[in-house]
């Protein structure tokens, strides 16, 4: 039983059948024709991308009878013998299986005679890379110097191993991975041919899996063939090539953009239970999450997001439901994932707790919306009640928090004397500042005013209030010491102000509270406080806890 793969039967037989390097073919092409074709040439790329193939092409152009010719006529003896293989001047070497010295040396005696029947002699040397450095040494000389009827070609998918020595001597030509849709344009051209049915989504799950390899994806038609017959369903070829339905990809994605863990795990578990291998599902999920992220950023997808348009469709509805900052974090965790999956012995433990916390990130607002809202509550606070400890409220004006100083709206400022101008400093005058300066020089003092209330300052008097049973009173009964406490006032402040020490009142409101009723007292101020109820607004906050120090 004799059967040719579809891979050799579909084998491009002249340039225009080559899919995805058209660059590479038109430069060769026009090398040809305007007799600049080097006696080297070093063909890099991925498998399965047509560098054998076009190796094969361009020794037909060289040697066709109508040649040397870019479009060689594959009809003539020398085009058919190098179809098949079999031309005795047209030499394809395994670099894997020919790497030591001896054979570069017979390579190097066969060189100098003459081709028996072809135009040109070509040496197409496979995986060049393999070759040893020996090897590769014994090569330099005649590949820099080769005679005028040989022409060398190398293919290697590890151009990187391959010395610079030799690479300098070579003209070098990169093959591309071949693009999802132009695979999928000749498959379905070798599936009409062949009348294989076959859908549209099958293809493209083709392609996709054959990552960028032409030959690859190919033998995987040729494969569900086998498998399933020339009718080929979506589902059995899910089955042949173990893949994840991509169906769970996206409800995966939007359980995790919608924050929802419980769903997310879910269908993992789903996954799970089906038998695919969690490792091959995180890369998938990556990739899917990448093409949501170019979504989500990018207008014009073409080249970018090779994927069906409902799919894309489907796509842009679940990048409107998270904002950008929210999408890099989830990829971010998911990347972050890999290492610890390549590692574990538990890889749907470590996925599960990855999901988890992807779908757990809360609401994020952009940085212009955040600098936009605090711009707001900066207006909020200049033009309203500003949250202030009563200790840390400048002593420039009126007694109660928010008057610092500055002059109403629609009255002159106050011309500051003299003194104060020579006094004033960058830093704003505070009760909390005085009592640091008046420790320098009278620590007692200070120490006795830091136990006491300071109610404000009004018309020219601080008030501090003690309890009247406290000797504080006493201390501050002598008329030196309060003496003192004013110059250290002026001093300090820049103006003249005087020190009042009064008892507490005893009332309902204002008598001394236990130390857990004060501290409750505290709290229900301040969740009150409309500064407070303000930024929740702005922010769309809550507060998770109150801390009265």
């Amino acid at each position: 039983m004799s059967y040719l793969v579809l891979a050799r039967k579909w084998r491009p037989q002249n340039f225009e059948e080559v899919v995805g390097q058209e660059s590479l073919t038109q430069t060769l092409k026009n090398a040809i024709k305007m007799s600049r074709v080097p006696h080297a040439l070093l063909f890099c790329g991925p498998r399965g991308v047509g560098k054998t193939t076009m190796a094969r092409l361009l020794a037909k152009a060289l040697n066709c009878d109508k040649g040397p010719t870019a479009d060689p006529c594959a009809n003539c003896s020398a085009c058919r013998q190098i179809t098949q293989g079999t031309h005795m001047d047209v030499l394809e070497i395994d670099g894997a299986s020919n790497t030591s010295v001896d054979d570069v040396r017979q390579l190097r005696e066969s060189v100098q005679y003459r081709p028996s029947s072809a135009r040109y002699k070509v040496y197409i040397i496979d995986e060049v890379h393999m070759l040893s450095k020996s090897a590769f040494n014994a090569l330099l000389k005649t590949l820099e110097e080769p005679p005028d009827h040989v022409f060398f070609i190398f293919a290697t998918t590890e151009p990187y191993k391959v010395p610079q020595t030799i690479q300098s001597r070579c003209q070098r030509f990169d093959f591309r991975r071949i693009p999802v849709q132009a695979t999928i344009n000749r498959l379905k051209k070798i599936a009409q041919s062949e009348d294989i049915k076959v859908s549209d989504k099958g293809l493209r799950l083709l392609a996709r899996q054959a990552d960028g390899s032409m030959r690859d994806a190919i033998s995987l038609l040729d494969q569900a063939v086998s498998f399933s017959g020339k009718k080929i369903s979506d589902e059995s070829l899910a089955e042949l090539l173990a893949t994840v339905d991509r169906r769970h990809l996206f409800n995966l994605s939007e359980a995790l953009v919608r924050a929802n863990p419980r769903a997310a795990l879910e269908i993992l578990d789903q996954v799970y239970q089906h038998g695919y291998d969690l490792k091959q599902f995180h890369k998938e999920l990556v990739d899917h999450m990448r093409d949501l992220l170019v979504v989500k950023f990018v207008d014009d997808l073409t080249g970018l997001v090779e994927l069906g348009d409902d799919e894309i469709a489907e796509l842009k509805k679940q990048a409107g439901l998270a904002n950008e900052e929210a999408l890099s974090l989830i990829f971010e965790f998911l990347l972050q994932a890999e290492e610890k999956l390549a590692r574990s012995e538990y890889p749907k433990v470590v996925l599960e707790f990855s999901l988890v916390k992807c779908a757990s990130l809360k609401p994020m607002l952009k940085v212009e919306e955040l600098i936009s809202r605090l711009e707001e509550l900066r207006k909020e606070i200049s033009t309203g009640q500003k949250v202030v400890d009563r200790e840390d409220f400048e002593l420039d004006g009126g007694g109660e928090p928010g008057a610092s100083g500055s002059p109403a709206a629609g009255e002159p400022a106050a011309k500051p004397s003299t003194e104060s101008k020579a006094r004033a400093s960058s830093e704003p005058k505070t009760w909390k500042g005085f009592l640091a300066f008046l420790s320098q020089n009278s620590p007692s003092m200070a120490t006795i005013l830091k136990n006491g209330d300071f109610k404000g300052k009004d018309n020219g008097r601080v008030v501090v209030e003690f309890s009247s049973e406290d000797f504080w009173l006493k201390f501050f009964g002598d008329n030196s010491r309060l003496d003192q406490a004013n110059k250290s006032l002026k001093e300090y402040f820049g103006e003249n102000l005087k020190l009042v020490c009064e008892a507490r009142k005893q009332g309902a409101e204002s008598r001394k509270l236990p130390p857990g009723a004060a501290k409750d007292e505290l709290r229900k101020k301040l969740l009150t406080h409309p500064m407070l109820e303000k930024s929740i607004e702005l922010f769309g906050a809550s507060i998770d806890e109150v801390k009265v120090k």
